[in-house]
């Protein structure tokens, strides 16, 4: 670790001394950033689409597994709100059991109807926006 700050210090001493290439290095940062940022704004709408447009059913408007489809399916689709879900449900696990499905479950494999960018994007909207992780 001490390694690391040495080395930037020295980067910013250096940058000291060259302000052009200071302030190019933080247009391009800044770019960089701000694509990433527009890109995640993008990734959450698609991923709010395709839960709208396919989840919801099942897993309700909120992501709490409250609809008419939870009297009928047992065990009853996943509640993404309660906190037991929140601390079991990883990123990847999600990942899987969309693409997957799950057996002895409701939960069918969507790798044949989504790309994986499109399981990705679902799988964020649901942690970030449902989840609020």
């Amino acid at each position: 670790m001490p390694e690391k700050l040495e080395r930037f210090r020295k980067v910013k001493k250096y940058l000291r001394k060259k302000p052009g290439l200071a302030f190019f290095s933080w247009i391009i940062f800044s770019l960089v950033y701000a694509s990433q940022v527009m890109a995640l704004q993008a990734d959450l709408e698609v991923g709010r689409d395709i839960f709208y447009k396919h989840c919801k059913a099942c897993h309700g408007d909120k992501g709490d597994g409250k609809t008419f489809a939870a009297n009928v399916l047992n065990p009853p689709p996943k509640n993404f709100t309660a906190e037991k879900s929140k601390t079991a449900l990883t990123e990847e696990r999600m990942i899987h059991s969309v693409t997957k499905g799950r057996k002895g479950t409701a939960m069918m494999p969507w790798e044949s109807n989504l790309t994986k960018d499109e399981i990705q994007a679902v799988v964020h909207f649901i942690r970030k926006k449902l989840m609020k992780l």
